[in-house]
């Protein structure tokens, strides 16, 4: 029997990782890697991205660390250069940069608004930009949005003295989106595909520390649970490889159904 081709394979592709020493950033390094990429994975401070790097490197995959300010557009158009000065190509670019100050939406300041949408809406626009300028004919661009750009936050989910989701995070992850389907007609041409991940509860160490915090999480869950950070590896590999090929301008839900209700 003829084997079946690997649709999944990322042998010789280059992969820019911004935001890849997170939780779930941290899990697509090791996935684009595994199958066959070379990965940048890069954020603000550099001892992390070289950690992870490191990391990856232990297990014999290829991967670098890099440092970026997705908020800066000379720090962004610097290491998109450094990747292609280093490697002479870039392939794939999955953007998982956010920040937020945690205010609440009747206590936060305009300035505390601005400085979110700086890192997680105009550091979108920035990185993708960028990664398309640097990738000519072809490649796969991916962001991440959040189940809080699709639907609001359940304030039944959050217990007694944790903070409900800020706004400005939901705003600009909702604002991902409707750059990935601009991006993806504006860039069709070139063969450039461009497609968004929103993930659903991936609560990282510090949420899962709060007394019934991920019960409530997971309660709101159709599948009944939270999510793993490998599972968002799946949805990385198949928008980065030639598995998607006709695959633009969409969103891949991994939610366990949270937006479903």
């Amino acid at each position: 029997m003829r084997a079946a081709p690997d649709r999944f394979d990322l042998s010789g592709k280059v992969a820019w990782v911004v935001g890849g020493t997170g939780l779930l950033g941290a899990a697509a390094s090791r996935a684009l890697a595994e199958h066959g990429a070379t990965v940048v994975v890069a954020g603000r401070d550099l001892a992390r991205a070289e950690e992870s790097a490191e990391q990856l490197r232990g297990d014999d995959l290829a991967a670098e660390g890099r440092e970026v300010d997705a908020s800066d557009a000379d720090s962004v158009s610097r290491a998109v250069t450094a990747i292609t000065e280093a490697h002479g190509r870039l392939d794939i670019c999955l953007n998982l940069a956010y920040a937020s100050t945690g205010a609440s939406f009747d206590e936060m300041t305009a300035e505390q608004w601005e400085s979110g949408l700086r890192v997680t809406g105009t550091g979108a626009f920035l990185v993708a930009r960028e990664a398309g300028r640097a990738m000519g004919q072809g490649g796969s661009i991916i962001q991440v949005s959040s189940m809080y750009g699709v639907v609001s936050p359940d304030p039944r989910a959050y217990p007694e003295g944790v903070g409900i989701n800020p706004p400005d995070y939901g705003f600009a992850k909702a604002g991902v989106l409707q750059l990935v389907r601009y991006q993806a007609v504006q860039l069709a041409p070139l063969g450039i595909r461009v497609n968004a991940i929103t993930p659903g509860p991936f609560p990282g160490p510090a949420a899962q520390a709060v007394d019934g915090f991920t019960e409530r999480l997971a309660e709101r869950v159709p599948l009944g649970r939270l999510g793993r950070p490998e599972e968002i590896s799946g949805a990385v590999v198949f928008l980065a490889s030639d598995a998607s090929s006709f695959v633009t301008g969409s969103n891949l839900v991994v939610d366990g159904g949270w937006t479903a209700w």
